[in-house]
């Protein structure tokens, strides 16, 4: 190698120990971010894995434990508070606190959703971070005067899914505040509480109903007024969760409402004269709902707040033909302190006073308790269709044709009796199903007919607890069903299904397809009979068709056979 050629070796060996030096330089960096980033990682997957075991229970009290005790413990935070959005009186209502003993006396505080930091977060739809509460005026400290001074920060969670706001959680005292992590774990809170919240209201309907029903049973089985009374009173506060119940009824000789009958009362106490009446006149006929103190002296127990139904008779037509309504009494239910009444509460309260009034109004002309059960029911099918407006009255209509066929077909009043309640009836479970999949009008998901096809089922599920009603059962769980076995729910073929089912799938696909519907217009009653001809002996019971065939023809003797 000459001189020329040294140097320029020299500086290609540096530049090749620099590169060297380098890339050691660049593997060292990396195996650190690997090391950084694993048990970063590997703290995320816990976390994950946290939130799914929370999401594993069922409960939505538990489910909100462990999911707020987490983000307690993410947070490095002291405590938190959850509020959950009654709805109905459009306030955060505080459900749970976690992590602070001295705060817990103020479970079940009520304000308006659009106060404090929860309102804001609410209405921001985001999260809400403050870092110094003291500063803050929007910092609702006398509602907790005694512990405030303790809380120095605070995160707001919104609870948000599908468009509907739940609540907020408030995490205070934290020293680490990751807000993705945060706002992921509020989301998926949010999507499960949901779920759960659907669930469980879900269950509580059919059970309110299967409890009403049982009630509406229980009355219909006696003509005892004073039982029926008693009955009423004491099955009203369980129906609506409420403290107490009493029925007042107008002394028809002073006007005057009189104490009759109260849950929870003594019962060595002597009726007390309430003035003035519950209602009357233009006030009549809807329910009210009442809070605060008012009245102590009248009641012997403190007064918050009340829901009262009238109960009415219908009274003879007058001079000029028309029928009046009279008050005869007032069925009331007083709630526990904090508790809010649901539109339902106040929609079972009136179909239960209704049949009250029928109840008292017939109990000295009836000897049988048959057809009071038989009004029942009506008035509870009624209630069910009229949740569609365009299936009010199916309930009805489909019975009135199933008797008529089980005529024509020779059958006994007994079991003619039996079919006009199985018809009555047979959309009952639907009272299980959720109004944004029953009253959905565009086409349904796959999930969602599903969730359609279980009403049968359902509905065999709540009448069953109504020992009265087991002869009629097989007509509900079979009104589906199909011949050939492709109908729903046990796909049975043949005579497997009752005559009962037969008739009343029968009479049900007729009034079905004979009124209106979003997705399509009524047929004409030619064209239905010539639909369940063309799939006579194949879908539907060959006689059954027959039978509608006559009772058409009957109907309209000039009409096309």
């Amino acid at each position: 190698m000459d001189h020329f050629d040294k140097p320029h070796a020299d500086r290609r060996a540096s530049r090749s120990e620099e590169a060297t030096q380098h890339q050691a330089a660049l593997l060292r960096a990396g195996e650190q971010a690997v090391l950084t980033e694993t048990p970063e990682r590997e703290r995320l997957l816990a976390i994950m894995s946290r939130a799914n075991q929370a999401a594993a229970y069922p409960d939505s009290q538990q489910l909100v434990e462990r999911m707020i005790d987490l983000l307690i413990e993410i947070t490095q935070a002291e405590c938190a508070n959850f509020y959950l959005l009654d709805a109905q009186s459009d306030e955060l209502v505080l459900q749970m606190v976690r992590g602070d003993e001295q705060s817990q006396y103020l479970l079940g505080l009520r304000f308006n959703r659009q106060h404090g930091l929860p309102g804001i977060t609410i209405h921001g739809t985001q999260p809400v971070v403050i870092g110094d509460l003291d500063a803050d005026p929007h910092w609702l400290r006398s509602l907790d005067p005694a512990n405030a001074a303790r809380k120095r920060n605070v995160i707001n969670l919104p609870l948000l899914a599908r468009g509907r706001t739940l609540g907020v959680v408030q995490i205070f005292n934290y020293q680490q505040a990751d807000l993705d992590l945060l706002q992921m774990l509020s989301e998926r809170l949010s999507s499960e509480l949901l779920q759960r919240m659907e669930l469980e209201n879900m269950a509580r309907s059919r059970l309110r109903l299967e409890q009403l029903i049982d009630v509406l049973g229980q009355v219909a089985g006696t003509l005892d007024r004073n039982r029926l009374l008693r009955l009423v009173t004491e099955n009203v506060a369980h129906l609506v969760n409420a403290e107490r119940s009493s029925i007042f009824l107008v002394d028809p000789q002073t006007d005057e409402m009189i104490f009759q009958v109260a849950y929870q009362a003594p019962e060595t106490q002597a009726p007390t004269t309430i003035g003035g009446t519950i209602g009357s006149g233009s006030g009549m006929g809807q329910p009210t709902a009442q809070s605060g103190e008012h009245n102590e002296k009248a009641f012997s127990y403190y007064n918050r707040s009340a829901i009262t139904v009238p109960l009415q008779r219908i009274m003879l037509a007058d001079s000029q033909g028309e029928q009046q309504e009279k008050a005869i009494g007032g069925l009331m239910a007083l709630t526990p302190r904090h508790a809010a009444f649901q539109p339902e509460d106040a929609h079972l309260m009136h179909i239960l006073a209704n049949q009250t009034s029928t109840f008292l109004q017939v109990a000295d002309m009836y000897e049988s308790a048959g057809e009071l059960f038989l009004d029942a029911i009506r008035a509870l099918t009624a209630a069910i269709d009229a949740k569609d407006p365009y299936t009010q009255g199916h309930s009805q209509r489909v019975s009135d044709y199933a008797v008529l066929l089980a005529r024509d077909l020779g059958l006994d009043e007994d079991l003619v009796n039996n079919v006009r309640i199985a018809s009555l009836l047979h959309d009952v479970g639907k009272i299980g199903i959720p109004d944004a999949i029953l009253l959905k009008k565009g086409s349904l998901t796959e999930h969602e007919y599903e969730v359609i096809k279980r009403h049968a089922i359902t509905g065999v599920t709540i009448l069953s607890q109504v020992r009265l009603l087991a002869p009629v059962l097989p007509g509900i769980a079979e009104h589906h069903e199909r011949l050939d076995g492709s109908g729903y729910p046990g796909g049975k073929i043949g005579t497997q299904i009752s005559l009962m089912g037969r008739i009343v799938a029968v009479a049900d696909v007729f009034d079905a397809m004979t009124s209106f519907r979003p997705y399509r217009p009524a047929l004409s009653a030619a064209e239905v009979l010539a639909y369940l001809e063309n799939h006579s002996g194949r879908l539907f019971d060959a006689d059954c068709v027959q039978a509608l065939r006559n009772v058409l023809r009957r109907a309209n003797p000039l009409a096309s056979p």
